[in-house]
């Protein structure tokens, strides 16, 4: 699709560290800025592709959000004793494949922004992550053995104790 390889009116991004969030790469999806707000008012569509695939086309996700009046669509909410504080962040684009480079571009009545080409995050596959327990150690078998015959002296001397004891009487 052509479409992807127009030239921009408006930027793009993905969120950072600087906007408000740890990062904007996940394994499953990304974070990406929002239009600005003078095209307020306006359905945004969102079009991506992976490398290896067709052109993906989200239509009206939403509303290009006023200046003034914004609206959460990823929102940090910051508390404070006297007040709490919204930020409009961005806009999620989710079900990606792991590990797979996108070409992301809005566009926004006749505007489109740059073309963001960003990878989603690298992950292993928790069915492959191995949750045995390691072999013991030579010095966990020391130590083991050192405390069973420790306590196997402490229980002949406590019955020694009880029985000498006893027939003392």
């Amino acid at each position: 699709n052509d479409s992807l390889f127009i030239t921009c009116e408006f930027q793009v991004s993905l969120l950072k560290e600087s906007d408000g969030v740890v990062t904007g790469r996940f394994a499953d999806s990304l974070l990406l800025s929002l239009p600005p707000c003078d095209l307020a008012t306006q359905s945004v569509t969102l079009e991506y592709n992976n490398t290896d695939v067709s052109v993906k086309t989200l239509v009206n996700i939403f509303k290009v959000l006023p200046c003034q009046l914004r609206r959460d669509i990823i929102s940090t909410i910051e508390n404070n004793a006297q007040f709490t504080t919204s930020r409009n962040l961005g806009y999620q684009v989710t079900n990606l494949t792991t590990g797979s480079t996108y070409r992301l571009q809005y566009v926004v009545g006749a505007e489109k922004s740059n073309i963001l080409e960003v990878s989603t995050r690298q992950v292993k596959d928790h069915n492959q992550i191995d949750s045995g327990l390691p072999a013991r150690s030579g010095a966990m078998v020391v130590i083991t053995v050192i405390l069973s015959v420790s306590m196997l002296i402490l229980l002949v001397a406590l019955i020694v104790t009880v029985a000498h004891s006893l027939g003392g009487d």
